[in-house]
């Protein structure tokens, strides 16, 4: 109970701080990023239950990114890496905080749709799924693991020669599938979905970008 009431403390200092930081940038990404601009009011709040863990995912995120406030201070001036890692954590509280919503009858703004004229492309079926099933008609594949059997050794550094032989002919024919939906489909962009803690994710975003010029969006972002 201490622990929890020391953690409400602590996110609470944060957001005042955030706050003040914020009227010292009214024309900045990161102020538009924490002002509610929505039209609805916490007396239209419905009976529910408190999402504990999306409570404390989205206190947890506000106190990582209370680190920039020492860090940065006096200014508080961010580069474009540090504003990206600031704004991240940012938008990640706040995706745990309309979920927490949602809980009392609140509707958050949806993420945007992804643009069906593009091809993703995703390290898992899992996640092929989740996506199908919110867009049918979306342009994906999944890769089922890595695209260059090299990769794999940074991932199992003791993989047996044997199970490289197989991986490095899968491979193969993955990458000729997604040859051969870019031919067919003539995507606008390739994208790869990744998710920023796999390390799998970032190899096959790299070898994508090498081989098909990919760009990348992080799964993070995206409402699933």
């Amino acid at each position: 109970m201490e622990d929890s009431k020391n953690l409400i403390k602590k996110a609470i200092f944060t957001i005042s701080e955030l706050n003040k930081l914020g009227s010292k940038l009214e024309s900045n990404p990161i102020h538009d990023a924490l002002e509610h601009k929505s039209p609805l009011n916490y007396k239209e709040a419905e009976p529910g239950k408190i999402n504990v863990e999306e409570f404390k995912n989205a206190i947890y995120a506000l106190i990582e990114a209370d680190d920039f406030l020492y860090k940065k201070a006096p200014m508080h001036n961010l580069n474009k890496q540090e504003a990206e890692e600031f704004c991240k954590l940012i938008f990640k509280s706040k995706k745990h905080l309309d979920n927490l919503l949602k809980e009392f009858g609140f509707k958050s703004q949806e993420s945007p749709l992804l643009d069906e004229k593009a091809l993703y492309i995703v390290s898992n079926k899992k996640l092929l799924k989740n996506l199908k099933n919110k867009m049918p008609n979306i342009n994906i594949i999944s890769t089922e693991g890595v695209l260059n059997p090299e990769d794999m050794k940074i991932i199992r550094p003791n993989i047996p020669g044997k199970t490289l032989k197989g991986i490095s002919k899968k491979c193969e024919i993955t990458i000729k599938e997604i040859n051969k939906l870019i031919d067919k489909l003539k995507p606008s962009e390739i994208i790869v979905i990744v998710d920023d803690d796999n390390k799998g994710d970032k190899l096959v975003y790299e070898r994508a970008k090498e081989l098909f010029n990919a760009k990348k969006i992080s799964v993070e972002d995206m409402d699933l």
